[in-house]
């Protein structure tokens, strides 16, 4: 049994039930194989979203060629809690570049890495969490 396959999986639809629970439409790529977990959209906007599941805090492990992404690419993050409730935040493209490029000050960001985000950035991004995510998309003021 891969528990880091359910786990992964497992955010994912949380992920999706509550977007859904906020009004937004959700679709799930057959494949996924340029690390795009679903598709949310309005009207006339789409938004590629890769969900990435944690148990620890302080790095989001294999972020993956942020360079090819289209601008209205999302990580959502779900930290995943025995004790308390799940946590979930969410980074623009340009949110998880300036991420990325803090924890690989001399890497290549078209490379594979980790994302810090530590306390520090739990604190910075906290109220970018799921429901202001979909209130946002469905308002069209999210900045990407």
């Amino acid at each position: 049994m891969n528990n880091k396959a359910r786990g992964g999986k497992s955010s994912e639809l949380m992920v999706a039930s509550l977007l859904t629970r906020n009004s937004i439409d959700v679709y799930f790529p057959i494949v996924d194989d340029i690390a795009i977990d679903m598709i949310i959209r309005t009207e006339s906007i789409y938004y590629d979203i890769q969900v990435k599941s944690v148990k620890n805090y302080n790095r989001i492990v294999g972020v993956k060629e942020l360079h090819s992404k289209n601008k209205n690419y999302i990580i959502i993050i779900h930290y995943r809690h025995d004790k308390k409730n799940d946590e979930f935040f969410y980074l623009t493209l340009k949110q998880a570049k300036d991420q990325w490029k803090e924890k690989n000050k001399n890497g290549d960001i078209n490379k594979w890495g980790d994302l810090i985000f530590n306390k520090e950035h739990r604190e910075k991004f906290s109220t970018q969490n799921l429901e202001d995510l979909a209130s946002k998309i469905l308002l069209g003021k999210l900045k990407t």
